[in-house]
This record gives structure tokens, sequence and C-alpha cells, in this order.
């Protein structure tokens, strides 16, 4: 089997010849791993995604994708963000800066690549008070403009090198529930489940019609999978009812858009999920990656399995720091037997870290990972 025949296999229970191995967001641990993977200055990389030739972008990523050897790739996120060529990358008293040409003005190029990309959700202030401020400023974009404006130049890429042999999972959403804090603050959003309710399902309904534009835009490239990325929606942040109540009835619409699509639907959760297991089983997701035990939580692999009873593929629940990174030659091996019986007995399973790799972890580390998952996934 290819490693894209190992990943459906595996995906809808029909038992690959070596059950394949994925990593939660890879696209982050390559640009994490950039000089150990490409040799090049980490002032390259700004470069490189600044660059129009499709040509470069290919040969870097063939270099990350064919070095570590994943059975799923995905492509950075987002397009080209200098169609115009208007910025560039330019050395001033040996330091790279960033330059726009129309406005004449300099900034510095980031020095660690895993810091510059580790912001997010932290936004703390509101801006939509009221239903009308919704609708003011949440107007959904079209897959068609999406397209046009080269949200998937990496992905139609990406499928150029590896859609006939790797799994691609083209991007993804991130779900309604999480997307809110962008628009009311994180603190505030927990607040207004109680005092503000209908507010934020507004909200919600208005980010879901984005949501299902955004998937479209990227269905349209081809691959194989889109993922939902259903943050904070947790048992470390809200309880089942608020799950039931302000996450799954929109993750389910989403679920639904993208299998119409003819894609494989994953479901990404980094907490923990063990008390809405049953829930999650409903949106009809073909997989769930979850997160290993850790923060307070338990996710345990075998508990959560026995509640999906086989009507999703359950990929992850390694740690990768503690079973990744900082573990032995030998535990590593054996976390990974342990997980690849656990996932076998279960019958729809990938070895997946249960979150990304973390940016300490080295190339060669990752690539005893990659070769001790399918040796001991091979089917005998």
């Amino acid at each position: 089997m290819t490693p894209k025949e190992r990943m459906y296999a595996a995906i809808e229970g029909r038992g690959p010849d070596v059950w394949p191995v994925a990593a939660s967001y890879v696209m982050l641990s390559n640009a994490d791993h950039w000089t150990e993977l490409t040799g090049l200055p980490v002032w390259k990389y700004y470069e490189w995604l600044l660059s129009p030739d499709m040509g470069r972008y290919a040969e870097i990523s063939r270099a990350m994708y064919d070095s570590l050897q994943f059975d799923a790739v995905q492509p950075m996120s987002g397009g080209q963000i200098n169609n115009d060529g208007n910025v560039a990358i330019v050395e001033r008293g040996g330091r790279h800066l960033y330059y726009d040409k129309k406005k004449n003005e300099y900034w510095p190029v980031p020095e660690s690549i895993h810091e510059s990309g580790s912001g997010g959700g932290e936004n703390e202030t509101r801006h939509i008070f009221t239903k009308r401020d919704a609708r003011e400023k949440l107007k959904a974009v079209k897959a068609e403009q999406m397209i046009s404006g080269g949200c998937n130049v990496y992905i139609e890429e990406t499928i150029k090198l590896y859609g006939e042999t790797r799994f691609v999972i083209n991007s993804g959403v991130v779900n309604t529930f999480y997307s809110n804090a962008f628009h009311v603050g994180m603190t505030e959003l927990y607040a207004m489940l109680r005092e503000e309710p209908e507010l934020i399902k507004y909200i919600s309904g208005m980010v879901l019609e984005q949501n299902i534009e955004t998937i479209r835009a990227y269905a349209a490239a081809g691959g194989d999978a889109i993922y939902i990325d259903d943050a904070t929606a947790t048992s470390d942040m809200i309880s089942p009812q608020m799950y039931e109540e302000f996450s799954l009835p929109y993750i389910i619409p989403q679920v639904k858009e993208i299998q119409r699509l003819g894609k494989k639907a994953i479901l990404i959760y980094f907490g923990g999920i063990a008390d809405r297991a049953e829930q999650i089983a409903s949106t009809g997701a073909d997989v769930l990656m979850m997160e290993c035990s850790m923060k307070g939580y338990t996710n345990d692999y075998e508990e959560i399995s026995k509640k999906l009873n086989g009507r999703m593929c359950l990929a992850g629940n390694l740690n990768p720091y503690d079973d990744l990174e900082i573990s032995s030659d030998e535990a590593l091996s054996g976390k990974i037997r342990e997980m690849v019986d656990k996932g076998r007995a279960y019958g729809r399973y990938f070895t997946c870290t249960g979150s990304p790799i973390t940016p300490f972890t080295t190339a060669g580390r990752i690539k005893d990972f990659i070769a001790l998952s399918h040796m001991h996934g091979a089917n005998r």
C-alpha cells in the first residue's frame, strides 16, 4: 500500500498493511525544524513564504516531507502573502528586515520561527456588543473570492507533489466556539455563555457561515481531508452541557459539508474529552485526533475507544514531550508498541502525537518516531 492508501484503510477500518503515522499540524513541526531539514538560516523561511515562485515552494516542501516521511502531509496554511511583490527581505547592518517598497517601511524578520507563530487567541478586546455589530463586522467571504485571492496555492502545489502517494490534509477551520474569542475577548466569552448566550449563538451562526465557505474553498483544491479544530470546547474549559449547547450544533453542519465535498472530516481536540466522547461521535466525523492526558484531565485511549465503538478513527494520545522529545529510545519504542496494540484492537487508528511535536525534538528523533511506528504497526 502507498501511505495514502494506508491512511484511508486505517480511517475506514479496513486494516492497512502497516498502520500509518502522522503528527498534529505537521507543517508547524516542519517550520520549527526548518534549519535542520533544509540547512538554511531562519530568515530564508520568511523569504520562502514571500516568494511567488511555486517551484521554490515545491523544492523546499519536498526537502522537508522527503526527510520526515509521515503518511499524511499538510501544506502551509493560507496562500501567498506577497502576490504583488511589494514586500521583500533585505539586509541592513547585518540584520534581515522586511521592506515594503510602496510604503518605504522596514520591520524586523523574526529570529525564532516557533515564537513568531505561537500567538493566537489571546484577544481580550470586545469588538461585538450587539447582533447589529455582528452583521456589520462578520460578512462572509465567498469560496470563489477566497480561491481567486490565492488561498489554495500552497495546497495545490502540495497535491501536485504528493497527492498520488500521501494523504493530504488540505487545511481546516477553527470551530465557532473558540472563534468567538476573537470578537468578544477570551475572558468575556466565558462570561457571556451565562450572561449573553443568545448573542454568542448569533455570532457562532455567522462564523459558521464563513467556515462553510472556507471549507468549500479548500475542498476545491482536491486533497483528502479538512480538519475542524474545536479549541477550548473541552472538559478543562466548559461542561458537557455547554458543549452540547454552544459547540456541537455548529460542528455537525461543517462535518456534513466536508463529507458532502468528498473529503474526510477530522476533529481536533487539545483538552479533555472523556466526558463528551459520545457527543463527539454523534458529529459523524471520520477522525478524532485527541491529546494525551495532561493539565489535570485524563484521556484514556481504551476508555474513549469503547465510547466511540468504532464510529470514528481514533488517532493521537502520544505525549509529544514526555514520550517523544525526552524519553529514551527504549521507552519510545515501548510506548509506540503499546499504542499500536491498543489501536489495532480498536480497528480504526493511526499513530499520532496528541499535540503538535515540540520544537526542541530533533529531526532525528522524529525520524525514529516514524520508523518505530511503521515497524510496530506492520501487520504480519
